[in-house]
């Protein structure tokens, strides 16, 4: 039974609602986040702070968790072509040692935070999970690498990995350099919407259904694959 979670990255836009929806649950959480942009929790038994980088994590951070939310990233295109190699360092080396020690410490669950962007620009209308990686940009790059390398893992821990689309709505830590949170923060403060274009496809993702994403896969345990005399076992024969 998973009680006991750390979340990196929880500090930012998705994470402090996050935080804040499982605390209701009852859950322990533990936050680990530079709280660059902001500290935006309410005092709670329930949950521990941590201002750090991740790439400086050891093995006391992540304590007796039974799961890690690893959230924590630089987080968009612009960001992540600022400083390429810190992109690539926080991105994809931290989450390298990230996840070597949640296999020491024995932790049950590893949930990721990827990236729809992983596939790219696509000319197919229904973009489904078994279609190709085509990242473009410094930023999809470092996640799709980071899928790698956790991948590489996966039969020594229960690995999710999810590649959500661009999550709007409100958060204490809010975005406004996404889609529909820029419009609707120019329609409210500006009473009109400047539009760039018009034709873009954007895939979107309420805040919520986001939430709900996490919270089901922290209580669902993947499956994996079964040896071909456990398979035997299952089979049931019957007289003709």
């Amino acid at each position: 039974m998973i009680k006991k979670i750390v979340i990196t990255g929880g500090g930012g836009y998705i994470g402090t609602n996050l935080v804040s929806h499982l605390l209701k649950k009852k859950y322990h959480i533990k936050v680990i986040d530079t709280f660059w942009f902001g500290n935006y929790f309410k005092k709670s038994k329930n949950l521990n702070i941590i201002k750090k980088d991740i790439r400086n994590l050891n093995h006391k951070d992540i304590g007796k968790a039974d799961c890690i939310i690893h959230l924590a990233s630089i987080a968009n295109d612009p960001a992540g072509e600022l400083n390429p190699k810190l992109t690539w360092d926080v991105n994809v080396l931290a989450t390298y040692k990230i996840i070597n020690l949640a296999i020491k410490k024995k932790v049950k669950k590893f949930n990721f935070a990827s990236s729809g962007s992983v596939y790219g620009i696509k000319k197919e209308k229904k973009v489904t999970e078994n279609l190709s990686l085509e990242p473009v940009s410094e930023y999809n790059k470092s996640k799709m690498n980071a899928e790698s390398i956790l991948l590489g893992y996966k039969k020594d821990i229960d690995l999710t990995i999810l590649r959500p689309a661009t999550v709007c709505g409100y958060s204490p830590s809010m975005r406004l350099d996404v889609s529909v949170n820029a419009l609707t923060f120019s329609a409210l403060s500006k009473k009109k919407i400047t539009v760039f274009g018009g034709q873009q496809i954007r895939p979107n993702l309420s805040m919520l259904d986001m939430i709900n994403s996490y919270e089901y896969f922290l209580k669902k345990k993947i499956k994996k694959n079964k040896s071909i005399k456990k398979i035997i076992l299952k089979i049931k024969i019957k007289k003709i």
